[in-house]
């Protein structure tokens, strides 16, 4: 049944995209944004504070074309004057709000430019300024460290920024394209990463031979993201999760470039992959998910540790859909938060905010701005304020293939308003003000005609546009009901969609 409802699905992005091919064009050309223009305001005088505060740090973390490599922000632990995979990746779609799109495009291209068989595949897991590997992660070709879900991690979010910005270059860059093939082929072989050879792989694979003295000995190949646990870690379920989301996401960039048989085989990869996970990582008895392999076959599930919950990355890269797996993570992360490191909290008020903690997102986007957290510099924590305030509290999302974004307030109280003004997406540049869940008013103030998804939590027979009373659409989103109406802006037009007149 799986694979008949995956086949439907698949026609029809199918028929989607080629209409969408036929009817539209999005320039491959970087739109020239102005850096900065990002403005939010809102009830919650404390929400202001933190954006403010994370808007003004992520921005003094941005470097001009000055620098050997390049339009660049500092994307590694403070004062390392680098950009590391991981948090380029999770630090992209704030950036864009923040209007950093060469930044984007220029660190991504570089992370391509240099993957190689002489690295086993691999590219450089941190670049500095100076356009070279950083000196505390690179010895040599043989011998750095790598973290292999960054690969996946790299193509996943380069697919968010080509949905979110428009630009194609994300897609048909001979780099880019060179570096997702290569990933998602001879990197997976020639680590053991498919679901095929995974378990049995050899934790020490590609390691430096020969008793040659090594700075970073296996770290040159670690199977997942989570670098603590109690023995040696032969794979992690973040591991999966990213060759799923990787899959995913080239398969839909092969649809949108009209190589619809390839595509077809990525997403039939991508299935395979969503099997193993399903199967292997799931514990029937326990109803919870394993987290970690270890090399004597024992598994850990969640951890409560400096850096060992690490569960999110299932929802982070998109690879569970069913709600009452998601709401378990979620009880799990709601109930220990508070003892992970900043880097991982950086990724839960959105996933906080999707799953109905709209309060408690709330709550560690202050604490996380707020003098009293010692980590608050860290570079990856300013930037994910932005992108969650946007597409968590002000539910912002955006589809280049459908030429259309979507908004849905997460306010906690229909007394309660926020806005946030000059938010860039695709051409265009859109203000978005709540009152409440209840009304949305949309202006387009700059860019080509564009559709707007009014959404509003809970199932409605009508919702009333520019006063109108309006047939709507109702949708669940793994248990989370929502109505909503599709409205065409052109520049300069400004729309109100509401529950009541």
């Amino acid at each position: 049944m799986r694979n008949i409802g995956n086949n439907i699905k698949f026609c029809l992005l199918f028929l989607l995209t080629i209409c969408v091919i036929s009817c539209t064009s999005i320039t491959n050309e970087l739109s020239e944004k102005s850096i900065g223009e990002l403005r939010f305001d809102s009830a919650n005088e404390k929400l202001v504070q933190a954006f403010n505060w994370a808007k003004n740090k992520a921005l003094s973390y941005a470097h001009d074309n000055s620098d050997p490599v390049g339009f660049w922000y500092e994307a590694a632990l403070p004062n390392r004057e680098a950009f590391c995979m991981r948090d380029v990746s999770h630090q992209a779609i704030g950036a864009e709000l923040l209007g950093l799109s060469k930044h984007n495009y220029n660190m991504f291209l570089k992370f391509a430019q240099n993957i190689s068989k002489e690295k086993d595949y691999c590219t450089y897991w941190e670049i500095n300024r100076y356009n070279k590997p950083a000196p505390v992660d690179y010895e040599n070709d043989k011998d750095f460290w790598y973290n292999l879900p960054s690969n996946f991690d790299i193509t996943f979010s380069a697919n968010r920024l080509y949905k979110w910005t428009g630009n194609m270059e994300y897609l048909e860059s001979p780099d880019l394209k060179k570096f997702y093939e290569l990933s998602l082929n001879e990197y997976i072989d020639h680590w053991d990463l498919s679901s095929e050879k995974i378990v049995g792989r050899n934790r020490s694979l590609h390691s430096n031979q020969n008793n040659i003295i090594s700075r970073f000995g296996n770290k040159r190949g670690i199977p997942t993201y989570n670098e603590g646990g109690r023995g040696e870690t032969l794979i992690g379920i973040d591991m999966t999760a990213s060759i799923i989301s990787a899959y995913k996401a080239y398969s839909e960039m092969l649809m949108v470039r009209g190589e619809i048989a390839k595509s077809k085989k990525y997403n039939e990869k991508a299935e395979r992959e969503q099997e193993f996970l399903d199967e292997f990582w799931w514990d029937n008895e326990k109803k919870e998910y394993r987290s970690i392999l270890y090399e004597d076959e024992s598994f850990d599930y969640f951890m409560v540790g400096s850096n060992q919950a690490f569960l999110h990355y299932l929802l982070y890269f998109e690879a569970i859909s069913e709600n009452q797996k998601i709401k378990s993570i979620v009880s799990k992360y709601e109930a220990n938060y508070q003892s992970l490191i900043v880097e991982l909290k950086s990724y839960l008020p959105i996933i906080f905010y999707e799953n109905g903690q709209h309060e408690l997102a709330n709550e560690m986007i202050i604490n996380l701005c707020s003098i009293d957290n010692n980590r608050r510099d860290y570079p990856e924590n300013s930037f994910t304020v932005i992108e969650h305030l946007t597409r968590g509290l002000m539910g912002v999302n955006v589809n280049a293939i459908e030429n259309t974004f979507s908004t849905l307030s997460r306010l906690t109280d229909n007394r309660d308003w926020a806005e946030m003004n000059n938010i860039p997406l695709l051409s265009n540049e859109i203000t978005v003000k709540h009152y409440g869940t209840s009304k949305t008013i949309v202006t387009n103030l700059s860019g080509e005609s564009i559709k707007w998804n009014a959404q509003f939590s809970g199932t409605h027979e009508f919702l009333y546009i520019n006063g109108n009373k309006t047939v709507c659409y109702s949708h669940d989103n793994n248990g989370s009901p929502y109505s909503y109406s599709l409205i065409t802006l052109q520049k300069g037009d400004e729309a109100t969609a509401s529950i009541s007149p």
